[in-house]
């Protein structure tokens, strides 16, 4: 198991980070060659100096985010632009690690303070409100658990609740936006679009030469993918109805 990283030894795996956040894999290699120990604490690194995260992650968000269909047809020539060097970021994890079929394994919320994530430990609130409100309205329990679970982005329990017949799109009340699925459609529409998108153009017109917020960088491209699989999830189920 690998140590965690000193202080001084996380501040050099920003540059890391960095490299894997935007699919730059000469930079990755060239990190390795020149800070060989820091390079195997990848799996350590803090990002806040204290919470742990495995920077190869970084990359399986890359995959959700740029694989996703939904991109706007004059976006496409970007878009593939980094499919690719996603899919040789993946490549070369699968070498380095030596596995040939990576999946991945990432439970979001345990980082829910990251993004717009409420606390999984919550079962109990809708939106704002107690389940209890909206019961009183005559709304079913099935959905607001529903409702309750995609909000805390597990996946698990989100997945049993819409095998039982839960539906993401009952609005809880009058005003737009007020049921998972358009909550989480909004919610990953505008990371896209205001955050994700803008930061990787302006990367490629200023590569490194400019100023970074690891810590907001961490949680934008971490929600964005979070907010992607969960309307993959959601998705699924109202193609099926």
């Amino acid at each position: 198991m690998n140590d965690l990283p000193t202080e001084i030894e996380n501040e050099i795996m920003k540059k890391l980070f960095l490299a894997i956040f935007f699919n730059d894999i000469e930079k990755v290699i060239e990190f390795k060659n020149q800070y060989p120990e820091i390079y195997a604490k990848k799996v350590s690194f803090l990002i806040d100096g204290y919470v742990e995260f495995d920077l190869t992650n970084l990359t399986f968000f890359n995959q959700t985010v740029w694989n996703d269909n939904g991109w706007n047809e004059e976006l496409m020539s970007f878009i593939k632009e980094h499919r690719q060097r996603t899919k040789q970021m993946l490549d070369f994890w699968r070498v380095e690690l030596g596995i040939k079929n990576m999946q991945q394994v990432f439970k979001y919320n345990q980082y829910w303070n990251w993004f717009y994530c409420e606390d999984p430990d919550d079962l109990d609130i809708v939106i704002d409100k107690p389940i209890s409100y909206f019961l009183e309205k005559g709304f079913r329990e099935i959905d607001l658990r529903l409702c309750n679970r995609v909000e805390c982005f597990d996946f698990t329990e989100t997945k049993l609740l819409l095998e039982q017949g839960a539906k993401s799109d009952i609005d809880f009340y009058k005003e737009e936006d007020c049921n998972a699925q358009d909550r989480i459609v909004t919610e990953l529409c505008y990371l896209a679009s205001c955050h994700i998108v803008p930061e990787f153009k302006t990367f490629l017109k200023k590569g490194y030469n400019q100023d970074f917020d690891i810590e907001d960088m961490f949680g934008r491209l971490l929600g964005l993918a979070a907010y992607q699989e969960m309307d993959n999830l959601l998705e699924m189920y109202i193609e099926a109805e």
